[in-house]
């Protein structure tokens, strides 16, 4: 096994101020912040910007789910202060080589394919590894989600072999404490956690008890 799985923690929001406010309410309990897809259609680059002004020594990822011209949607996430972007699953190859090659020519900077609603999964995975690729965020929709999609075996086997591939998995999707647990003795690199630190009444007490259980779970 790996290391101890960062927390993430997504601001699926469309107000900026409201996510500022809940990423300085949060920042010290979590390694990694990101603005969602929602925060990032509605408020554009500035958002990044404005995450990255107020946690200057998080990782932020910028959750654009690029569908297309990779390599400028990389070089605005970056540009804006973003260390990580995401591709979509389903986008051309040659918009993730793109954005890959983006991400290669500035130190520290990663993309991930975001795999909401890629049926076929492990079938791509080999030529994403082959182009490069080496992180991944599996997903399961906020869609999924309200219609009672649930965490199952085929989820860790596909984990598993992912991971077995050399891919860094990010595991996102309506996780909550009694989630977690779920996934002890796959190799996660990274929680993300919205809806269950956010909507609460404490949210940085929520985003330490989330620290604790991973902590107790991973490192035994």
């Amino acid at each position: 096994m790996g290391t101890v799985p960062m927390i993430q923690l997504a601001l699926d929001y469309v107000s900026l101020p409201q996510a500022l406010v809940m990423a300085y309410r949060v920042r010290e309990e979590v390694e990694a912040i990101e603005a969602g897809t929602p925060l990032c259609k509605a408020e554009g680059m500035r958002a990044v910007a404005a995450v990255r002004e107020i946690c200057p020594n998080h990782i932020i990822l910028a959750d654009v789910k690029a569908p297309d011209v990779g390599g400028l949607e990389a070089k605005m996430c970056f540009d804006a202060g973003a260390d990580w972007m995401t591709v979509l699953g389903a986008a051309p190859m040659e918009t993730v080589r793109l954005a890959l090659e983006e991400a290669r020519s500035r130190p520290g900077k990663e993309m991930f394919i975001e795999l909401t609603g890629i049926q076929d999964i492990l079938a791509r995975a080999r030529e994403w590894r082959d182009l490069g690729v080496d992180r991944m965020v599996y997903h399961r929709g906020w869609d999924e989600g309200n219609a009672s999609r649930t965490w199952d075996a085929h989820d860790r086997a596909i984990i598993e072999k992912l991971t077995e591939m050399g891919f860094k998995i990010s595991v996102a999707g309506g996780l909550e404490m009694e989630t977690i647990e779920f996934f002890q003795g796959l190799d996660i690199s990274v929680f993300i956690i919205g809806r269950a630190i956010r909507e609460t009444p404490d949210p940085a007490a929520s985003a330490r008890r989330f620290r604790e259980l991973i902590n107790r779970l991973w490192k035994g």
